[in-house]
């Protein structure tokens, strides 16, 4: 067997200079130190490194208990444009301060996880709820197919989230550079009041026939923000505060002169409905291109923390590209040709 590996960049993460590197690995035929997630855990100290390699079998909820040790949990990513490529399964979550600190980046999480402390999910997929209850807990460069429950001082960036947001009683959330799409309400309040939450260059799509809805839940007072946001035609409930908005439609509740309406997308975003979100160069003029708040683009693409395509790279190698022939060559060999990146 022939097997080329391009753009092979190994990027380990600083704690690594000092931190015990441990593998799990529970292929059939496994090359790692350990098999089961349990076996590494209690191998583990704090500070160190789990790598995950990536299998078709899942590791297990995390064996159902909470991570209770400071440690940094690697996995093989997770490539949108290539779905059935193996991932790293394995659902870990924090609910105690012995685990707050935590990282958790290229991990495929099957199940819900409820954290209480604070912790960080990078890189990662979700196919289940996610619930962030620490100040300090970040989402990044995530893909999330649920919901994303959000506590006081949680910040969200770069994420697509295909279910909704709904942040809890009182909280004050900061939600960047993230996509949603999918799911009929996008922000759920879900009857918790006090809220004061930041949009900042964030996409809200319709990408089906359903009457998509900003925000759902009707407790106030609600104080949401929204700065330099693209919104395809969708129904917006209250006049929250829009500045240096763009919206497909018309809505009696954006009144802030810098915002601008009955945009037509298509010359704003290259495909916002087929999931290419960049912008369209000028020219033509795009409306976006520089006119947000301090002379930013609006949308995704925009502020301090652009949206990043390769968000599914993780420190652990993982792989972009794969393709078998179904035949073998007249040398009797099987050309497999295998593309693999790691790092951002």
């Amino acid at each position: 067997m022939r097997v080329f590996i391009f753009a092979f960049i190994a990027i380990l993460a600083a704690r690594a200079l000092s931190a015990e590197i441990l593998t799990l690995d529970n292929n059939l035929h496994p090359t790692g130190q350990y098999t089961t997630w349990i076996a590494a855990y209690n191998a583990a100290s704090d500070g160190d490194i789990i790598y995950v390699y990536p299998s078709p079998y899942d590791y297990g909820p995390a064996w159902n208990q909470p991570v209770r040790k400071s440690l940094t949990v690697i996995g093989g990513g997770f490539n949108p444009a290539n779905p059935d490529l193996l991932t790293s399964k394995i659902s870990p979550w924090v609910d105690d301060a012995t685990g707050a600190g935590s990282v958790f980046s290229g991990i495929h999480l099957c199940s819900n996880v409820n954290n209480s402390h604070q912790v960080t999910y990078e890189n990662c997929r979700f196919d289940t709820n996610v619930t962030l209850q620490a100040s300090g807990s970040e989402l990044r460069n995530c893909w999330c197919s649920v919901n994303v429950f959000a506590g006081n001082g949680v910040h969200i960036s770069g994420c697509t989230l295909q279910g909704y947001m709904q942040p809890a009683l009182g909280a004050d959330v900061t939600c960047s550079n993230c996509v949603f799409i999918g799911n009929v309400t996008h922000i759920d309040t879900g009857g918790n009041n006090n809220l004061c939450c930041y949009f900042n260059n964030c996409l809200f799509a319709n990408v089906d026939d359903g009457t998509h809805i900003l925000h759902g839940g009707w407790s106030s007072p609600i104080d949401l923000h929204f700065v330099n946001c693209i919104m395809e035609t969708i129904t917006i409930y209250a006049a929250h505060d829009f500045q240096y908005c763009i919206y497909e439609g018309n809505s009696t509740n954006i009144t802030d002169p810098s915002n601008m309406q009955d945009v037509n997308l298509a010359l704003v975003m290259e495909d916002v409905n087929g999931g290419d979100y960049h912008l369209v160069p000028e020219p033509p003029a795009n409306p976006a291109i520089g006119a947000g708040i301090n002379g930013e683009d609006i949308g995704i693409y925009g502020g301090a923390t652009p949206f990043n395509d390769l968000w599914y790279l993780t420190s652990l190698p993982s792989i972009t590209g794969f393709t078998c022939p179904v035949v073998i060559d007249e040398n009797g060999f099987l050309n497999v040709h295998i593309e693999a990146q790691a790092g951002n």
